[in-house]
């Protein structure tokens, strides 16, 4: 089988990086969508199953008049595409809004309308698509169910109205700038918006509606990825607008939406975590193990600042052992470079080991995106002992490039970047520590 990562003969030269390779093509293979949903998502005569590591669930869809399958965020095109052959005659139509640069299955089912948006901002496209979403789930009877896959990058790709649009383009810069919570972005992302904190599922009723959810958020709340569109908000206006005070963000000329509050629109409403960080990782620490090595689970909930997140870890790691972590750290941007937070933690391991506070002559770091796009066009980054060598004998200062935020330019100078097929679900950031 092909490896998913494109450079991998680059990290041939040390028994780690081997290794590393294949617990990190572990990782991948796990959560390859197309694999995925052929696993977890099958029709048995009149049953769809649907399945996770530990939960399965049955629906009869010979109850149902009309089967709709929408999809929306990263991964959403090849998902929806998988789910339509597997339906066969039971679908009636099927819609996906995705990335432009998303994977694209060869051979992808045709009777997918698929809409391609902007991501992290915004934009008509976005909302375009996302009126059809809305029309479909509107004209949706009692007796039809849809089917709704949401990923990672669902808040920004479901956009309502102009309205939204315009605040997305000013509040949130802000509120990432000045380093507030995924939870806190997105309390403010539902109470502007018209289709997210449940708004969606107020629109389905009363059709039923069944949401295949891959959670990119640490510890996996449900109401939290893709601002629940589909899902009951305990938040309300308030809420929001003490986020935005909390960072001294102005709340004039704000229309805030209350998220609806009457559950009876969420009595057909089915959730389903369909994918999430934790199968990946499982997936690594059963290949390490394979290899030889004691492997744990550091965290699956990892966050913090990218460049001191994972020394912790490399500082108490012993002999012949592996650590996987999962999560997503943040970056404090206070240069102008290029990179990503996995590249960044990478970095900051070869500048401390350059600085000398630690050894790294046995140890191999590894941090990147699931999703195979860490802000540039590379996943992540290796750091070891071979980086170190590169970084001293081509007389490169780590730390400049780590107050310019510059990790990319960093990798692409000592040639440790990683390079994947983009055919994954966006679970989560991935890292790997192994010593000797």
């Amino acid at each position: 089988m092909t490896s998913p990562i494109i450079n991998k003969n680059k990290f041939s030269q040390t028994k780690m990086r081997k290794d590393a390779m294949k617990i990190i093509e572990s990782a991948y293979e796990a959560i390859d969508i197309q694999k995925t949903v052929s696993q977890r998502f099958v029709v048995d005569g009149d049953i769809l199953k649907v399945s996770n590591a530990s939960l399965e669930k049955h629906f009869h869809l010979d109850d149902y008049k009309n089967i709709f399958v929408i999809g929306f965020g990263k991964g959403s095109f090849a998902a929806v595409s998988k789910m339509s052959d597997i339906l066969k005659n039971n679908l009636t139509s099927a819609v996906s809004l995705d990335v432009k640069d998303s994977f694209r299955p060869k051979k992808a089912n045709n009777k997918v309308r698929a809409y391609w948006g902007t991501h992290p901002q915004p934009s008509i496209k976005n909302i375009k698509a996302t009126k059809k979403i809305v029309s479909i789930a509107k004209d949706a009877g009692k007796d039809d169910l849809i089917i709704y896959f949401i990923g990672g990058g669902g808040s920004s790709l479901l956009c309502g109205s102009l309205n939204e649009l315009k605040y997305a383009k000013t509040l949130f810069n802000n509120l990432t700038r000045k380093g507030a919570t995924i939870d806190e972005i997105n309390v403010v992302r539902k109470h502007i918006s018209e289709v997210k904190g449940g708004n969606l599922a107020k629109f389905t009723y009363p059709a039923q509606s069944l949401s295949l959810i891959v959670s990119d958020v640490c510890g996996n709340p449900l109401e939290v990825i893709a601002s629940g569109p589909t899902i009951y908000d305990k938040t309300n206006v308030e809420d929001a607008i003490i986020v935005l005070k909390k960072y001294d963000i102005s709340i004039e000329n704000i229309f805030f939406v209350e998220t609806p509050k009457d559950k009876h629109y969420f009595d057909r409403c089915e959730y389903f975590l369909f994918a999430c960080d934790e199968d990946a990782v499982m997936a690594m620490i059963s290949r390490a193990r394979a290899l030889g090595y004691k492997a744990s689970i550091g965290s699956l909930a990892l966050v913090g600042e990218a460049k001191s997140a994972l020394l912790p870890f490399v500082k108490k790691i012993k002999s012949n052992e592996v650590i996987i972590c999962a999560g997503e750290t943040t970056v404090k941007i206070i240069g102008k470079g290029k990179g990503g937070r996995n590249q960044e933690a990478c970095l900051s391991i070869i500048n401390q080991s350059q600085e000398g506070n630690f050894d790294i002559s046995k140890i191999l770091v590894s941090s990147f995106a699931s999703d195979g796009f860490d802000n540039t066009p590379v996943a992540g980054a290796i750091a070891d002992v071979m980086t170190l060598k590169k970084t001293i004998s081509k007389k490169i200062n780590s730390f400049d490039y780590l107050k310019n935020n510059d990790s990319y330019s960093f990798f692409q100078k000592t040639g440790d970047f990683l390079r994947v097929e983009r055919k994954a679900f966006n679970v989560a950031d991935l890292m790997l520590i192994i010593k000797e």
